[in-house]
């Protein structure tokens, strides 16, 4: 059996409200800060949802010329813009790479919803003849990994996945896939989400699943007592991703390892069977045990139903490992569907390079029922390996063990193994 392609994360490009570019973002992530707020964009007076992670100094001029701006939706905006950082932290000039051999895979859930509010608007208020022409295709979830292969002249294979808070989880788990088959030596892959509007939050609303709390404080906390459910964030996070071949060809900054990856599906979302599955699989194509794992980054979504789910699942995996660290940094920024859990890797990434523990939201009175090892407090501690979890509603499970890029790391795991 042929031993798939290794697969290395050399970039890192984040917009996110927690901060602007991955080292603002690590240095507000490890410090505990929360940047859960009262919704500005608009008017909650009536509005069911009155707090979210809102990005509040975003300019996107800084990285889009104007002429794109009015042609894009803000969710594009921030794709672009961290795509532009990742590509910056990973040192890569594109002239110098084959562009039929680089690729952008990202995950989106909804869409453009602020140039389809605006354009509902202009058409009800002042004709169809006003409505912006770039409408159409604008909104379009694929929207963002059109703009960024033209803008960047990427030609290679690519994709853009829908599939609810795991969108991200999938375009990662499918570009990874595209490397090790011979697809590609380097991909975008990412998420982003903008969907911070009246409408955009009431149709989230409409799940059942977003938290209708007053005040920020203490607002998000999955796994708590009293939960609240959903805290929606907005953002973007895109890595850079190289075969191993590539990567060291050109001296890059490797940041860590894709080492396993399992995507598996729940026929009965409540039961957790088949995210055991994903978890247990990653482990073992990895050919690791779970006293291998530092720390966990949870799905962690804050509604009753799920959390519960998870926290089982959590405790039956790592029976031998029960004092394994758990935490949900989304907690602090929102939680970003498309761009959570990529959002999550590289705060993995951060970890192994600084040592420091990405932090979660304070838990009032935890859940008797989601007894775990939480980081809510400031650690530091060597991180050598992490599991990720990503947790459709509709039961799409996602787990990727992610390693510290090791030199003398041999090829006796087995590398980027991968399931379905």
């Amino acid at each position: 059996m042929m031993t798939p392609k290794r697969v290395f994360i050399t970039g890192i490009g984040i917009i996110n409200p927690a901060g602007i570019g991955k080292d603002v973002f690590w240095r507000n992530i490890t410090d505990g800060n929360s940047a859960i707020r009262n919704i500005t964009r608009f008017n909650t007076m009536d509005h069911p949802v009155k707090i979210a992670g809102e990005i509040t100094e975003f300019d996107p001029v800084d990285f889009i010329p104007r002429r794109l701006m009015i042609k894009s939706d803000r969710f594009t905006h921030y794709a672009i813009a961290a795509t532009e950082l990742a590509l910056n932290d990973a040192n890569i000039n594109m002239e110098q790479e084959d562009p039929y051999r680089v690729g952008v895979w990202l995950g989106n859930n909804s869409g453009g919803w602020d140039i389809y509010e605006k354009g509902l608007y202009q058409l009800y208020r002042d004709g169809a003849a006003m409505i912006n022409p770039w409408q159409a295709c604008a909104w379009f979830p694929t929207a963002a990994q059109s703009y960024i292969t033209i803008r960047y002249g990427i030609k290679g294979y690519s994709k853009s996945f829908v599939c609810d808070r795991a969108s991200g989880a999938s375009g990662l788990y499918f570009a990874i896939k595209s490397i090790q088959q011979g697809y590609n030596n380097v991909v975008f892959a990412g998420g982003t989400e903008a969907p911070i509007t009246s409408f955009g939050m009431t149709c989230y609303y409409e799940t059942g699943e977003l938290s209708a709390a007053t005040t920020p404080e203490g607002a998000y906390q999955p796994f708590a007592q009293k939960r609240t459910g959903v805290v929606l964030g907005e953002g973007s996070t895109i890595l850079v991703l190289e075969s191993e071949e590539h990567a060291i060809r050109r001296g890059a900054k490797i940041y860590g390892e894709v080492v396993s990856s399992c995507m598996t599906t729940d026929f009965n979302p409540t039961s957790g069977i088949q995210f055991e599955r994903a978890m247990r699989k990653a482990l073992k194509d990895a050919d690791l045990t779970p006293t291998d794992i530092d720390v966990v980054l949870a799905e962690g979504c804050g509604t009753k139903v799920s959390d519960l789910v998870e926290a089982r699942a959590l405790k039956a995996v790592f029976e031998e490992a029960p004092n394994l660290l758990v935490t949900v940094p989304k907690s602090l920024y929102g939680h970003l569907y498309g761009a959570s859990c990529i959002t999550e890797v590289a705060c993995s990434l951060l970890s192994m390079e600084t040592g420091n523990l990405p932090t979660m939201q304070k838990i009032d009175e935890l859940d008797p029922d989601c007894q775990l090892n939480f980081v809510t407090q400031p650690q530091k501690r060597p991180i050598s390996r992490t599991m990720v979890n990503s947790r459709a509603r509709e039961g799409v499970n996602v787990s990727f063990v992610i390693s510290k890029y090791l030199q003398t790391t041999t090829n006796n795991n087995r590398a980027n193994a991968s399931c379905q």
